[in-house]
């Protein structure tokens, strides 16, 4: 952080993170953790201890709202957090100092709240547009499995037509050499001899 006061951000400790999140101190140190396993920089002061950024914050609060969903795992939920973020805004210096103040304000509270809002809203947004893409391939596959099908079956249909007939002929041929056969070989001719007068 430079020396401009206009630059200077509230920095929280975990335990005011906990609470503004409604999570356990020990939930944040492990998605800490794994946040920074991921590449995820959280400033820590001269003695090891996290100072939390709002974006540190919002980081966390999508991770929570993530896992949520039944099919999403924490690792996962923390990639796509990460892809997410912005890594040039983040700062490979720790902070030498955490905020005197032990709380927040009700201002920056709802400020944060706020910022979350924006977040779900995009993530919402992003979704939908996501879940409208896959109905959409969902609809065009469908359409093109029902003609592969519709194909198929015809060309069934048509080689057990061909079949069908190709029996047929073959059970007349039978018929007609075995009539043939039945009458001497010359169809039809009456093979008595006539009495001599």
């Amino acid at each position: 952080m430079s020396g401009d006061s206009s630059n200077i951000q509230k920095v929280y400790t975990a335990k005011e993170v906990a609470v503004l999140l409604g999570i356990q101190n020990s939930t944040v140190r492990k998605y800490c953790n794994l946040l920074e396993e991921s590449g995820y920089h959280i400033h820590k002061n001269e003695h090891g201890h996290r100072g939390f950024f709002d974006k540190d914050v919002l980081v966390l609060r999508q991770i929570i709202d993530l896992i949520k969903h039944p099919d999403m795992t924490l690792k996962n939920a923390i990639n796509v957090v990460i892809s997410t973020v912005d890594m040039s805004d983040m700062s490979d210096r720790d902070t030498t100092k955490i905020a005197e103040a032990p709380y927040i304000t009700k201002a920056e509270f709802d400020e944060i709240q706020h910022k979350q809002m924006q977040f779900h809203r995009s993530m919402y947004e992003r979704q939908e547009a996501v879940i409208k893409e896959l109905i959409k391939e969902v609809k065009e596959t469908k359409i093109e499995l029902n003609k592969q099908q519709e194909y198929i079956e015809n060309k069934l249909e048509r080689r057990d037509q061909l079949l069908l007939e190709n029996i047929r002929s073959m059970q007349a041929e039978k018929e007609i050499a075995a009539a043939q056969q039945k009458n001497g070989g010359t169809f039809g001719a009456d093979k008595r001899k006539k009495p001599y007068l």
